[in-house]
């Protein structure tokens, strides 16, 4: 169960990381694309009024009447598509001379039917008075007082030696519905490239983890099979020390019975799984740490007893050791200084330093040191 959650996850968070930048990508192609497709019909429109013009001077040069020629423009252009893109003829006064509608042949363009300003650029001028003015003009048409008519990429070229100017148009509605058609389809195949990338990674992903889940498997085998042989040669030991244990128990309490009143001159001990016989003489202090007895020699070495404090206490020297406290016996030789402390109070300073402050108490400190006047 936790591991097809696991996957689950996997494959939800990628497929969110992956649509996320497709959203993002396809977003700013598209904005690049609009651009671009407006620069380009820009440019191409400017070139095709730019031919049309120096065609209409050919002409004219070559002695055909204005009439002639505006009649020719006319008959090229009459009826052909308007809907995405075309050319017309105004004069400077703003007077379609040629449209591929002929009804509007005749019309004057008014100071508030459109204005024109530069892609990019925030300053409009009113169509006629582009017209008028009888330059080379592009960018963007728009129409404020009228909603309905669509903004165009419009081109205005001048014919030398006439006042007239060709006007190329595209329209911006129509582009957008051919990039929108572009879009869909370049969003859906984003969508199934995004499918087909998150199920790849997540079948990538889960034989990656099923490899190291073997290899997982195997290593948690082998660290049970250590696991149980430790155990097992823990419990040998354990075994080991309670027959250690023993032997120094029956040792211990044949030595008491054969002398309870004279002090010992060893104690039996174990270290680890080995049996000592530890001189008497050689022992520092006897230290209590939780519940455990141990025996510190004057070399430091450390030495486990089964024995309270109060039972080895009978097996030592009176005159030799000294009770402190609960917490410790220490040898008269360990004791190398003795400091005031507290209130009435003794502090040992012993070697080797059992890492414990050793106070002796108010009510001991007569006959701690009667101990030390024996």
């Amino acid at each position: 169960m936790k591991k097809a959650k696991l996957y689950t996850l996997t494959l939800i968070s990628i497929s969110i990381v992956v649509l996320i930048i497709s959203i993002i990508s396809s977003t700013y192609l598209y904005q690049s694309a609009k651009e671009k497709l407006c620069n380009s019909k820009l440019e191409s429109g400017e070139r095709e009024v730019r031919e049309i013009s120096r065609l209409l001077e050919q002409q004219l040069r070559s002695g055909l009447s204005q009439e002639q020629v505006i009649r020719n423009l006319q008959v090229s252009i009459e009826n052909t598509d308007i809907k995405s893109d075309f050319i017309c003829m105004y004069n400077q006064k703003g007077i379609e001379l040629c449209h591929p509608n002929p009804a509007l042949i005749g019309l004057k363009i008014q100071q508030d039917n459109s204005q024109v300003n530069k892609i990019g650029n925030k300053e409009f001028k009113p169509l006629s008075t582009v017209l008028e003015q009888g330059e080379k003009a592009g960018g963007l048409r728009t129409f404020p007082n009228n909603p309905e008519r669509k903004s165009e990429i419009i081109n205005i070229n001048p014919v030398a030696g006439t006042d007239w100017m060709v006007a190329s148009h595209a329209n911006l509605a129509v582009l957008d519905e051919e990039l929108s058609d572009l879009y869909l389809q370049f969003i859906v195949s984003l969508f199934l490239s995004t499918i087909f990338i998150s199920v790849c990674c997540y079948i990538i992903i889960r034989l990656i983890y099923r490899k190291y889940e073997r290899v997982f498997d195997l290593e948690k085998e082998d660290l049970n099979s250590r696991v149980n042989e430790l155990r097992i040669l823990n419990l040998q030991l354990n075994s080991n020390q309670q027959k250690l244990q023993n032997l120094a128990d029956v040792s211990v309490q044949n030595d008491a019975v054969k002398d309870s009143e004279i002090p010992k001159k060893r104690i039996l001990t174990y270290h680890k799984d080995e049996l000592i016989k530890l001189n008497i003489e050689d022992i520092a202090y006897i230290l209590l740490d939780t519940g455990i007895t141990y025996i510190y020699t004057f070399d430091n070495r450390q030495y486990n007893s089964n024995n309270s404090l109060d039972e080895v206490m009978k097996w030592l020297d009176q005159t030799t050791f000294y009770r402190a406290n609960r917490q410790i016996i220490v040898n008269i030789s360990s004791i190398s200084s003795i400091l005031l402390y507290g209130k009435n109070q003794l502090k040992l300073i012993i070697k080797p330093d059992p890492k414990i402050d050793i106070i002796i108490s108010k009510n001991k400190v007569a006959e701690f040191k009667n101990w030390l006047d024996q």
